[in-house]
């Protein structure tokens, strides 16, 4: 291979390439999932949809949606005729958060502290991937070691104890290592 091929030791394709294939992967798959063929949401999945998103007011750690208990069910009848009154999603929620208070909420609202629920896990990912960047480059550019002519003399004569003299055997321990 002629050192002026794209694949070179030091060209900027076989260092940037793999990164660049692994951001167009990233974000293929991210569009996939966002904008993937999604029919228009029923008003049943609206209300599906909302109800996981509301805690019971009586359950413990359960969702409207999973909750059969009575007041859960009297909700899910609620958020069916907000959808077809034609209320958003959002104010429907709203309009429980302002009836039991924020913790009715199972996913947090993206204003106030709470925008570090959305925002750290993210800012994380870009840490470990600078990070890991960064220990990639110190690995790449750390010389490499090459075995000296020493170095295989010692691993000769420790493959070959036997045939140890007294002129290659430095330390005078013999064939008893």
């Amino acid at each position: 291979m002629s050192s002026t091929s794209a694949f070179a030791k030091r060209s900027p394709l076989r260092r940037w390439g793999p990164w660049v294939a692994v951001v167009v992967v990233a974000v293929a798959a991210l569009s996939v999932a966002v904008f993937g063929t999604r029919s228009a949401p029923t008003a049943q999945d609206r209300v599906s949809s909302i109800s996981r998103t509301v805690k019971c007011p009586v359950c413990s750690g359960e969702s409207v949606a999973e909750s059969n208990a009575p007041a859960s069910q009297e909700i899910r009848r609620q958020i069916a005729e907000q959808v077809q009154q034609g209320q958003t999603d959002d104010e429907i929620r709203s309009f429980y958060a302002a009836k039991y208070g924020q913790a009715i909420l199972l996913t947090p609202s993206a204003a106030g502290v709470n925008v570090l629920v959305w925002i750290l896990p993210i800012v994380a990912l870009a840490v470990g991937i600078a990070a890991l960047v960064i220990v990639f480059r110190r690995w790449a550019s750390m010389p490499q070691e090459r075995a000296t002519d020493e170095d295989r003399e010692l691993v000769e004569s420790a493959l070959h104890p036997d045939e140890l003299t007294d002129e290659n055997d430095p330390h005078g321990e013999g064939a008893s290592r």
